[in-house]
């Protein structure tokens, strides 16, 4: 074993090959955890050192229980999330995080640790924004420990993640959005309109009921989502207050919604299933969805690209952007840039036009710089 001293405590290394991390805290020489590389266990001490000194909670002895004790203190205290987060998270927990760390204990999970735990994750391989949701929950566990004065600092905060790259949105044009709308059961023709050209998501459509309808003004309110876990239906407003929202429909949507109410309504919702009741997404993608899409040749499709096309169509019939993300229930313009921007050509060929206007006129305006 050799020993290496620090500004702030000392590492050693371990016959196992580990390096070992020691620092004061609280007026007192503890073990900080042991780690896979000197630098991880020098940074470690730098932390202790500077948390100590502001989080008076801090105590390394606490970090000694297993990371699934832990975690499950924590589930507990987790509060204030909609069901399908918590259904997502806890598959998370369960599936891609207990297994790995499960049996570690708390401080003992270093910077390399959590990396190597994010190169599993990526070679499965998951996509990367999946990879980083899955890493979230593992950052908010270490926060909470680092709250409760388990660790000095959280391990997963310099770690590498894949990087993020978005995908081109699937749109329809009108000529396949009519060809779906006639192929699917009739029963969801107007489900299908309405969904893309008032940009409505599966959980809003499903949710969305005889009241929130008012063919005489033409108009639509989305107040209610609907969405599914574990097979039970979930109902309450939008997921955010952007997703609560009015909107007016092109006559001929209007015109459809009123042949479908007085044929296929449910006493309470728009879109019900046969019995009238609230639909079931997962069902209703499997026996009508799926089927009717490949039908019409439009593989792969989901039932959210419905949204994007009426984004497109949106954007096609030249509507201010803000008011295109108002209808589509963004937080922002920005987010609606982000994932539709390519849909706005008019935005590049106006900056361009007015570039040219406030612009040099000739080469001789760059020849006088």
């Amino acid at each position: 074993m050799t020993m290496r001293k620090s500004a702030f405590g000392t590492v050693r290394r371990l016959p196992s090959g580990k390096y070992q991390a020691r620092g004061r805290a609280r007026g007192r020489q503890l073990t900080l955890g042991s780690f896979e590389t000197r630098r991880d266990a020098q940074m470690a001490i730098v932390l202790a050192g500077s948390e100590s000194r502001t989080n008076a909670r801090f105590d390394p002895s606490k970090g000694r229980q297993r990371i699934d004790a832990f975690a499950e203190s924590w589930w507990a205290s987790r509060s204030g999330h909609r069901p399908s987060t918590q259904a997502r998270d806890r598959l998370i927990l369960d599936h891609d995080l207990l297994p790995y760390f499960g049996r570690m204990t708390v401080a003992d999970v270093s910077p390399t640790d959590v990396q190597n735990w994010v190169g599993v994750l990526a070679s499965r391989p998951l996509a990367p924004s999946t990879v980083r949701r899955v890493f979230t929950i593992l950052d908010q566990l270490f926060d909470s420990a680092v709250d409760l004065g388990l660790v000095a600092a959280n391990p997963t905060e310099r770690a590498r993640l894949p990087r993020v790259t978005r995908e081109e949105m699937r749109f329809l044009n009108p000529a396949e959005l009519e060809r779906l709308a006639n192929t699917i059961d009739a029963r969801y023709r107007a489900m299908i309109l309405t969904m893309a050209w008032a940009t409505l998501r599966i959980g809003e459509a499903t949710g969305l009921r005889r009241s929130d309808v008012d063919v005489v003004t033409g108009t639509i309110r989305i107040a209610n989502n609907v969405v599914e876990v574990a097979g039970k239906l979930h109902e309450g407003p939008p997921k955010t207050s952007a997703g609560r929202r009015t909107m007016s429909l092109p006559p001929s949507l209007v015109d459809e919604l009123a042949i479908h109410i007085d044929r296929f309504a449910g006493p309470n919702y728009v879109f019900a299933d046969a019995g009238g009741e609230v639909l079931h997404a997962e069902e209703w993608r499997t026996l009508y969805w799926r089927p009717a899409v490949a039908r019409a040749g439009l593989v792969p499709l989901r039932p959210h690209d419905l949204k994007h096309t009426g984004v497109a169509f949106l954007a096609a019939a030249s509507v201010d952007p803000s008011e295109i993300a108002r209808r589509a229930g963004h937080a922002s313009v920005a987010f609606t840039y982000d994932r539709s921007g390519h849909l706005f050509p008019e935005v590049d060929s106006g900056a361009e036009a007015e570039l040219r206007r406030i612009g040099p006129r000739d080469g001789r305006a760059m020849e006088a710089l």
